[in-house]
């Protein structure tokens, strides 16, 4: 008897209305990354990288980010074109140093993901004035700790990826991105974290 595989719905996962894109740079030890990634509407990108996301009754996204319209840039700062090569390209997380939201589009995307999902977890938060060393990129901006905390508290925290908002990246990227509203800091790529004194 032949095994009967189902179809799936169409456009697979991505398809899915309840996806969001959102521009991102993504910054490996390889090379940066620019493209769309996926997050679900009332979902924050920080969420979805740390905990992935459901698709079509699916879990993904936990382990890889995916891309689509992908522009590359080796670390020589060599443009790649992928978009033309892949319809999909999948960047294993352990190996992001940070992932940066693009500007140019960062408030249409927070006023389509704030309604629903932001009033439940906002929290009173201090912002604590830090500066982050991944070599070769030096991250100064704003890290975010709970009221009652120390930023030492928030750095042990388990989550993978930390949020640093007001961020100046230097040196610039190789796709001239240097400032971003947004970035996700993937802690075990830090080398060491300076704390402003003021």
């Amino acid at each position: 008897m032949g095994q009967v595989t189902p179809s799936r719905p169409g456009g697979g996962w991505q398809g899915d209305p309840r996806l969001s894109k959102v521009p991102v740079v993504v910054c490996t030890i390889s090379g940066t990354y620019s493209g769309l990634t996926y997050h679900l509407a009332d979902q924050r990108l920080l969420d979805a990288l740390n905990e992935g996301f459901s698709s079509r009754a699916l879990r993904m996204g936990r382990d890889f980010m995916p891309l689509t319209d992908v522009q590359a840039y080796f670390p020589s700062g060599t443009r790649v074109q992928m978009a033309s090569r892949y319809r999909f390209t999948y960047i294993r997380k352990a190996n992001i140093f940070f992932v940066g939201e693009m500007s140019r589009r960062q408030s249409e995307t927070a006023a389509e993901s704030t309604g629903k999902r932001r009033a439940t977890r906002a929290r009173a938060k201090k912002t604590i004035a830090a500066e982050i060393h991944i070599s070769p990129y030096i991250l100064n901006g704003q890290m975010h700790a709970e009221v009652w905390e120390e930023l030492l508290h928030a750095l042990d925290s388990d989550e993978k990826f930390l949020p640093m908002t007001n961020v100046t990246v230097w040196p610039e990227l190789p796709d001239g991105e240097a400032r971003f509203d947004f970035v996700a800091v993937n802690k075990d790529q830090v080398v060491y974290l300076g704390e402003s004194a003021n």
